[in-house]
């Protein structure tokens, strides 16, 4: 009997710490803080802020790192993701061979031109080296903005 008990407290004390093990890792997820679209001139920029998440333009295709990476901003579902569009960003999709998909981004912005009249949608994700998204709800935002 003695020893169940001490074995349960050992359980629940291990429970216990995984709980706050998992509770730590989430808290420190690279996270999206603000997003928001500047209009100026015939152009938007959008911008991004970040916490627990550092840009690593050198190693971008490469081997995943925890918290480090770069990110996709897709406009309207990709449709604004070429050279014509995101400039440099645009180019930078075209020899990843993502253009129309999203504009990668190490800069933590995109300029938009060319953009037509009406209500258009940009989503930017946290992804790493190799592109794959962070999983975690705050590692992707979007915003609506209109061009008049």
């Amino acid at each position: 009997m003695r020893h169940r008990r001490r074995t349960s407290a050992a359980v629940a004390t291990l429970g216990a710490g995984v709980l706050l093990a998992g509770t730590a890792g989430a808290a420190s997820a690279p996270t999206i803080t603000a997003l928001k679209a500047h209009r100026h001139a015939g152009k938007v920029t959008v911008t991004v802020k970040t916490k627990n998440f550092t840009i690593d333009a050198k190693d971008v295709g490469g081997k995943p790192k925890a918290g480090k990476g770069h990110e996709h901003f897709q406009m309207d579902g990709g449709k604004y993701d070429y050279p014509k569009y995101s400039g440099a960003n645009g180019r930078l999709a075209v020899k990843l061979g993502v253009q129309g998909k999203y504009s990668p981004s190490v800069t933590n912005k995109v300029t938009y031109r060319h953009l037509p009249k009406g209500k258009h949608k940009v989503t930017v994700f946290l992804v790493r080296n190799d592109h794959s998204n962070y999983p975690n709800k705050g590692a992707k935002k979007t915003i609506t903005f209109r061009i008049h």
